[in-house]
C-alpha cells in the first residue's frame, strides 16, 4: 500500500503574510484508521523488520535517511536560494528538521523512541516524480521540477511525501506486540520542488522539511479536504474562537493509552479551517498543509515547531510511558531555561 501527502508553503509566508481558505479540516491526523474507531494506524515498527529486497525497515537503530546526490552539498545545490547557506548550516538545518520529531514534549515531559540517522552511504532510489521506491534508505530526500503536485516551471516552495506499508504485525514503542489493525511503514520518499523559480530561505526549507518528515512517520495534514474524518482530540469545542483556541491548543498526549492507543479517551472530530477552527489566531499546528503553522506564535525560525496536537499525535503513533513526576519537574525546569534563552536570542536589536 502506498500513501501520498503533499504540502505547500505559499511564497507570501516569506513576507510574513498568511492566507487561508474556508474549508473543513482535521488536526492530529493519521492514516489507516480501522473504520470509524481509533484503531489501526500506519507507523514504523518498533521491532526489527526485514522486508524482502530492501532489508531492515524499522525504528531499530534509528530511521536512516539519505539525500539525492550523495552529499549535503550536492543536495543543497539542487535548490535555488534567497541566500545560499553554507554546507554546515544546510546540514544542520536537515538535522534540526529530523531532530524536532525526537524532541521531548515540553508540556508532558514525554520522550520518544524516534530518532534519525544520516546514512549517505546508501544511495537514494526514486524519481521524485510521484510514488515511492523503498529500495533506498528508509527515508529518501529528493528534489524534482516535475512531481505529482507540481509541474515544470512551478515557483511554489512545496513538497510531497509518499510512503509504503507492508502487512506485517507491528510492535508499538510501548512494547505492545501484534498491535491490532496496524500496518508497518517500510519506506518513505520526500520530494521538494527545485524549479529555478522556487526560492528558499533556509528557515522555510527547514520548516517544510520538518512538516514532510511528519508525513514520513505517519502523520497526516490537518485539512479535512485532504484527510477527512481523521482529527484526534480530547475536547474540541468550536462554539466560538475562545473555545476553539482553548481546545485546539491544550495538551492531550498523556491521555493516550500507551499500550492500546485505540482505547484512549479521545475521539475524532471535524474542525473547520476557519475561525473558530484551525485558523483561529494562536492555533498554529505544524501539520497544517497550508502554512505549516507559521505565525507569530510559531515563527519560521522555531527549530522545534511541534505544537500540542503534533506531540499528541506522535504519542498516539509512538507511545511512551508517562514520566515520573520528579523527573518531569527537573526536565521542565531545564526546558524553561532553554526556552527563555532562545527567546532572548530572538529579541530584535
Amino acid at each position: 500500500m502506498s500513501i501520498f501527502k503533499r504540502s505547500v508553503v505559499p511564497g507570501v509566508l516569506v513576507a510574513g503574510l498568511l492566507l487561508f481558505s474556508a474549508s473543513t479540516a482535521q488536526a492530529g491526523a493519521i492514516f489507516g484508521f480501522t473504520g470509524s474507531t481509533l484503531g489501526g494506524g500506519f507507523r514504523w515498527d518498533a521491532d526489527p523488520l526485514n522486508v524482502a529486497g530492501v532489508g531492515e525497515r524499522s525504528l531499530n537503530g534509528g530511521l536512516r535517511y539519505s539525500v539525492q546526490g550523495g552529499s549535503f552539498q550536492a543536495y543543497r545545490d539542487l535548490f535555488s536560494w534567497t541566500v545560499i547557506p553554507s554546507v554546515t548550516d544546510f546540514t544542520q538545518a536537515i538535522a534540526n528538521a529530523f531532530g524536532a520529531w525526537s524532541s521531548v514534549d515540553p508540556v508532558t515531559g514525554l520522550p520518544t523512541a524516534l530518532f534519525f540517522v544520516a546514512d549517505l552511504g546508501t544511495a537514494v532510489v526514486g524519481t521524485g516524480s510521484g510514488g515511492v521506491d523503498i529500495r533506498g534508505a528508509e527515508i529518501d530526500l529528493l528534489a524534482s521540477i516535475d512531481a505529482n503536485s507540481w509541474n515544470p516551471g512551478s515557483t511554489g516552495t512545496q513538497g510531497e511525501t509518499f510512503f509504503n506499508t507492508v502487512n506485517d504485525p507491528v510492535t508499538l514503542t510501548s512494547g505492545t506486540v501484534n498491535y491490532a489493525g496496524a500496518r508497518a511503514i517500510a519506506g518513505a520518499d520526500i520530494t521538494l520542488n527545485n524549479n529555478a523559480g522556487a526560492l528558499y530561505s533556509l528557515d522555510v526549507f527547514r520548516r517544510l522539511l520538518t512538516h514532510e518528515i511528519g508525513h514520513a512517520i505517519g502523520l497526516g495534514d490537518v485539512e479535512g479536504d485532504i484527510n477527512p474524518g481523521a482529527f484526534i482530540d480530547d475536547n474540541y469545542n468550536g462554539a466560538n474562537p475562545a473555545t476553539a483556541l482553548a481546545t485546539l491548543t491544550n495538551s492531550w498526549a498523556q491521555l493516550v493509552n500507551p499500550f492500546n492507543p485505540a482505547a484512549s479517551p479521545l475521539a475524532r472530530f471535524t474542525v473547520p479551517s476557519a475561525n473558530p477552527g484551525t485558523t483561529t489566531p494562536g492555533v498554529n499546528i505544524l501539520m497544517e498543509s497550508r502554512g505549516l503553522g507559521i505565525a507569530a506564535g510559531n515563527p519560521v525560525t522555531n527549530l522545534v515547531p511541534l505544537t500540542n496536537d503534533d506531540y499528541g499525535t506522535r504519542q498516539f503513533l509512538y507511545p511512551s510511558a508517562v514520566p515520573e513526576p520528579g523527573t518531569f519537574a527537573l526536565l521542565a525546569t531545564g526546558l524553561l531555561g532553554g526556552w527563555y534563552a532562545r527567546r532572548r536570542r530572538q529579541v530584535p536589536k
